[in-house]
């Protein structure tokens, strides 16, 4: 009887999941296909082949969807800066940013939900940065601390330059979204322009930091 239940429960927390996943899935579809204005409840549970109903069993209103949509996208980002390898603090910061702009050009809707979507548990700046809620920074803003500790860059709050470097390229690829630049290419140059200069400012020279 004990195993019967405990297969019973393993089995109905499997179905859960994949039908949240099934929504999640049929929710990028919507964002992909109508962007983020076109999401609404009705047209997820059609693609998920689920009753309107049936939805609020997993998700309790559309701000609870768009949480797991950002999160989602997070998830993903996540996964992209904990596979960059460099080694020099300097070198992975640049690396991150590179992450940052192939992650807006070959998954933009994934993007958007991650950065741009108005869920209501969006992170909050700079107090999320600075307790920790953000892995991504957390993991810049250690990079930050050990390129102070080798001269590379000034004695400016590691939050304040993490920020800096976010606001940067987050702004260009809002930009970028916006067609705000004549094509790829010169959004590329000046995408990487910025984020050198995001950086040269807090360095040793530019902040006299050696005095």
């Amino acid at each position: 009887m004990i195993s019967i239940i405990v297969y019973l429960v393993h089995r109905t927390v499997y179905n859960v999941r994949m039908t949240r996943d099934r929504i999640i899935a049929a929710a990028r579809a919507v964002v992909e296909r109508e962007g983020i204005s076109g999401l609404t409840v009705r047209k997820v549970a059609a693609g998920a082949g689920l009753s309107p109903m049936a939805m609020y069993r997993h998700f309790a209103d559309k701000g609870a969807l768009l949480n797991a949509l950002m999160e989602d996208g997070l998830a993903a980002w996540d996964d992209m800066a904990r596979a960059l390898r460099a080694r020099d603090p300097m070198e992975w910061l640049e690396a991150l940013s590179e992450a940052f702009l192939h992650f807006a050009l070959t998954q933009p809707h994934r993007f958007e939900a991650a950065f741009f979507l108005p869920a209501p548990k969006a992170r909050q700046y700079p107090d999320d940065f600075v307790a920790g809620r953000s892995p991504v920074i957390a993991m810049a803003i250690l990079r930050i601390d050990q390129a102070k500790a080798n001269g590379q860059l000034g004695n400016r709050p590691a939050v304040e330059i993490a920020l800096a470097l976010s606001a940067t390229c987050q702004g260009l690829c809002s930009m970028y979204r916006a067609n705000r630049f004549a094509s790829e290419k010169q959004f590329k140059d000046l995408y990487r322009t910025a984020v050198r200069h995001c950086l040269d400012s807090f360095s040793l020279r530019n902040t006299g930091s050696h005095r």
